[in-house]
């Protein structure tokens, strides 16, 4: 018997990692799930968002791997998930970043047909960047939707009902026609979405990107940190640049100082990342302006990454996390 594959599909900061937790709430208990998370940079936070228990796995290919024509990194994870956890469902979130037509073709390709089946794929989207004329014009967000079997407009409590019913109407002109058009707030997805077969003709309308167009770094090379020294990562490709931190796991933010740094962020798309504050752990995402703060069970370090769209005075920010660090651990 076949094992499904999906992909869960969207731009950065659309809700893709907070969707895949209200899918795995839907998970039969009797059935083993994993889960692949990739991300653009080289520090990865999304994994710190998911607990990995029985029945569940979850394996990260960090810098923005797996959409490239030369996708060594997923191929290896997918392999490796297959001969050792033998899933009963694979869950597969490429970077917000990502083209999705390379990694449906290494899904297909005659090594992977006779193993996987390739189920629907989940595209979400919110509605206010949709509406956004630098967002319409962008090959890869538009490519996310081509490929798209199940399109889904989210965060709709945020952008309106009339924003909303635009996008909605927008999407039923659209040829081939979708399987299935919805929309949810905060992700909630509905688990019989999964089991869709997709439509079997899509086609991207642009090239995916090459594999020399952007840079790899993978988290086993980076060193641990130390305190007072964190681990910095650059990245850049896809037309975005990143940066990200790592923390020593004996250092300590101060919430507040942490929510007063992400409110006043300059000149970045997208910002995440997970914190030791004391005896709790927090993660903390950011897009358009907004951020959320959650209580999480991660128990690992403090890591962060920020996304922009030009190269930024990275050393200013890091200097502006540091003032965030409590100068005296918590007891």
């Amino acid at each position: 018997m076949k094992i499904p594959v999906n992909l869960i599909t969207g731009f950065l900061g659309v809700g893709k990692t907070t969707a895949l937790k209200h899918l795995l709430a839907s998970k039969p208990p009797e059935e083993r799930w994993a889960i692949i998370i990739n991300e653009f940079g080289a520090v990865s936070i999304d994994h710190a968002a998911i607990e990995e228990k029985d029945g569940l796995t979850i394996r990260e290919v960090a810098g923005g791997c797996i959409c490239c024509t030369a996708n060594v990194p997923m191929q290896f994870t997918l392999t490796t998930i297959l001969r050792q956890q033998k899933p009963d469902r694979i869950l597969i979130e490429p970077t917000g970043m990502g083209h999705p037509e390379n990694i449906l073709d290494l899904l297909r390709n005659k090594f992977m047909k006779d193993i996987l089946e390739v189920k629907a794929t989940v595209c979400l989207v919110d509605p206010r960047r949709w509406a956004a004329i630098d967002f319409k014009a962008h090959e890869t967000f538009q490519d996310q939707i081509n490929l798209a079997d199940v399109l889904v407009a989210n965060k709709t409590d945020l952008a309106g009902n009339d924003l909303t019913q635009q996008f909605l109407s927008w999407a039923k002109e659209l040829y081939p026609p979708k399987l299935l058009i919805e929309q949810v707030t905060d992700g909630k997805l509905d688990f019989n979405w999964l089991n869709i077969d997709p439509f079997p003709e899509r086609k991207a309308q642009f090239a995916p990107h090459s594999h020399h167009e952007h840079t790899h770094a993978h988290e086993e090379e980076l060193p641990l940190p130390e305190v007072g020294k964190p681990v910095k990562k650059e990245s850049h490709g896809l037309g975005v640049y990143g940066c990200g931190w790592i923390f020593s796991p004996d250092e300590f933010f101060n919430l507040p100082k942490l929510r007063q740094f992400f409110s006043t962020l300059q000149g970045v798309e997208r910002a995440k990342g997970v914190f030791r504050t004391g005896k709790d752990w927090v993660m903390i995402n950011a897009a358009d302006g907004e951020f959320t703060v959650q209580y999480i069970a991660y128990r690992r370090d403090s890591r962060i990454e920020l996304i922009a769209p030009k190269k930024l005075d990275w050393a200013l920010f890091e200097n502006k996390l540091k003032k965030c660090l409590l100068e005296v651990p918590v007891s």
